[in-house]
């Protein structure tokens, strides 16, 4: 069965994708009651383990598993891979959520090696498999949609953000030198990261699930191509500069193609949004909107930093790309694609027969609202107290983004545990 180009009779059992989609807010409370305890200190320097540990509770934590879970799904549907062996996706989110457990556990006990390294065995075989899985799903498929490029180009720059990481986890336990300078290694590994399998990923999916949520017209086919070939330049020349020591000026150059390509996308998005045929304003669209923001104002902090040197303007950055950026958009898809699922798993083999929910039963939009005003509250918090460095700020926001991340969960909890009626 096809609904327009959706393979649904290719979706997974739906306890896979829900098994990510339901831990990710738990890191979320986890990052918050961090930030709670812990306040000012944690930035004060990227460099500071327990920020390190923070960072990671948000880039592994929350959104690796919501890719990972959305990759698990996408792909059969999305764009017809067939992902082999998979029943494995099981072992891949226990191993993601006890490495991720463990390797930031190692970092907030001042680099305690037993739990480093049985977080970053953890992680390693999790994501090995993770990659192998859908790198057969990927492959197979031809890349004669943007949509699958992206996702072809996320997979890749996982493996290099993996492969990077366990080298700096291992300069970090002594086990070995790095090749490279280690602000060079992390240079790489951020920009893999947060470009390469974050940024494509969310990109990429947008370019077919925003018309078909939104009831939009098609994303233009032309400028999603030219969008990946931008941001795939700067995948390639950026750490290319950074390796050869060009310079500053380089460096921003090799941004540009990026630059140039995330506002393409941000423009277009929001042009799609105002030509939509359905004029309601969800969350979800809310979230889209704080999202593209937050992008193109971390790609301005991210030209203005080499200039203006300055640790704040990192932690600005990490803010709006992390929070305002990718964990926006997250939380609000999971608006969208959490009730789907329940409807379709459940309830769309019983059109006509009993009475069935309709989706935005299943998610209330009342308690979405208060959760998405809550993260604005979370996101102004942090970036008033970072600003001022006021400890009490931070805390104040830790304590939001718990409250928040356990909101989320609870709304997701409930819309997956609602039963099929008897026929």
């Amino acid at each position: 069965m096809k609904t327009g180009s959706l393979h649904l009779d290719q979706a997974p059992p739906e306890d896979i994708p829900f098994r990510f989609f339901l831990s990710a807010p738990l890191f979320g409370i986890m990052a918050g009651c961090l930030i709670a305890f812990r306040g000012n200190s944690l930035f004060l320097t990227t460099w500071h383990m327990e920020t390190v540990a923070l960072t990671h509770l948000i880039t592994l934590g929350w959104l690796a598993l919501i890719m990972m879970g959305a990759f698990y799904q996408m792909v059969p549907v999305l764009v017809g891979g067939h992902v082999p062996y998979l029943p494995l996706a099981r072992i891949v989110h226990g191993g993601m959520i006890s490495g991720t457990f463990f390797f930031a556990g190692g970092l907030l006990r001042s680099n305690e090696q037993n739990l480093l390294t049985i977080g970053g065995v953890l992680l390693s075989i999790s994501i090995l498999l993770f990659l192998i899985q859908l790198t057969i799903a990927l492959f197979r498929v031809k890349p004669n949609r943007p949509t699958v490029l992206a996702m072809q180009v996320s997979i890749i720059s996982l493996a290099v953000v993996a492969v990077l990481g366990g080298l700096l986890l291992g300069q970090l336990a002594g086990w070995w030198v790095l090749p490279f300078n280690r602000e060079i290694m992390k240079g790489i590994h951020l920009t893999f990261g947060l470009l390469g399998w974050i940024g494509c990923l969310i990109m990429g999916v947008g370019f077919h699930v925003i018309p078909m949520f939104y009831l939009a017209t098609s994303f233009p086919v032309k400028q999603s191509w030219w969008i990946l070939y931008l941001l795939i330049a700067t995948l390639v020349l950026f750490p290319l500069s950074l390796v050869m020591e060009w310079g500053t000026i380089w460096n921003i150059i090799m941004l540009l193609p990026a630059v140039a390509g995330s506002g393409l996308f941000v423009l277009t998005l929001l042009d799609l949004f105002r030509k939509r045929k359905r004029k309601v304003v969800d969350t979800t669209l809310r979230y889209w909107q704080l999202g593209l923001l937050s992008l193109l104002l971390s790609l301005l902090v991210c030209l203005v930093y080499p200039w203006f040197p300055n640790q704040d303007l990192l932690f600005f950055f990490g803010l709006l790309f992390l929070m305002g950026f990718a964990v926006s958009i997250t939380n609000g898809m999971l608006y969208k694609i959490v009730p789907f699922l329940v409807w379709l798993h459940r309830f769309s083999s019983l059109v006509g027969k009993v009475r069935v929910p309709f989706m935005s039963d299943i998610t209330p939009a009342a308690k979405t609202h208060q959760q998405f005003l809550l993260s604005v509250a979370t996101f102004v918090v942090l970036a008033i107290g970072i600003a001022s460095h006021q400890n009490w700020i931070i805390q104040l926001g830790g304590m939001l983004l718990a409250g928040s991340s356990g909101m989320l969960f609870g709304i997701l909890y409930l819309s997956t545990r609602i039963k099929v009626p008897e026929v």
